[in-house]
């Protein structure tokens, strides 16, 4: 069954969290091989979107955190023709793509005059939106490890278990590659370190 396109934006976000964005919040519409990400439904993503929103393809600049849906098929576009070429003029190259995801956004978006105009092609997220629509997407995930986790020892009656072998079965639960394990146990440590400072 084909599904009409809706209007998206490419959010830079840590690779490992792509598995579980796309389990979670991936819905059937596919671009470039990627489910699209649908967080409307999602009061604090709700907030996100109706920020001032920017335009990326007028000018010729390094890519950062957000692409827009032209742009990113441009840079695709070029990346097949001529990577380098491509990467010295928008400092990006097939590796660095890999890490965006396509999000949904609104019919409608607020420009930076502060009019509502339509999302187009065009448009992408202005740097504090994708700051923050990335940290809203990126606690999601933590806590999403943080809930298996507490029924991962929950199933095993609090019986030690390392940290490893929950995230291994988290990361196959939610179709992420074998190669993201590592970076999650230590993030994830990490994570578990600070809150255990935190509240003394």
């Amino acid at each position: 069954m084909a599904y009409k396109v809706p209007a998206i934006v490419w959010l830079r976000m840590a690779e490992y969290t792509h598995g579980w964005l796309r389990n979670e919040l991936g819905g059937a519409v596919r671009v470039d091989g990627k489910n699209v990400i649908c967080v409307q439904h999602m009061r604090g993503a709700r907030d996100i979107l109706r920020m001032e929103t920017a335009e990326d393809t007028l000018e010729r600049r390094p890519v950062t955190c957000t692409m827009s849906a032209t742009l990113y098929n441009m840079i695709d576009a070029g990346l097949t023709l001529n990577e380098e070429v491509t990467k010295r003029a928008y400092g990006i190259d097939r590796q660095g793509m890999a890490q965006f995801v396509p999000i949904e956004c609104p019919k409608m978006r607020l420009t930076q005059d502060g009019v509502l105009r339509p999302w187009t092609n065009d448009t992408c997220f202005a740097t504090k939106q994708a700051t923050l629509m990335n940290r809203f997407l990126r606690e999601r995930f933590w806590q999403a490890v943080e809930e298996y986790d507490r029924e991962y020892r929950r199933q095993r009656n609090g019986d030690f278990y390392p940290a490893v072998e929950m995230v291994e079965d988290f990361c196959d639960t939610t179709g992420t590659s074998d190669i993201h394990i590592d970076a999650i146990r230590r993030e994830w440590q990490r994570r578990q370190k600070r809150t255990v400072h935190g509240s003394k």
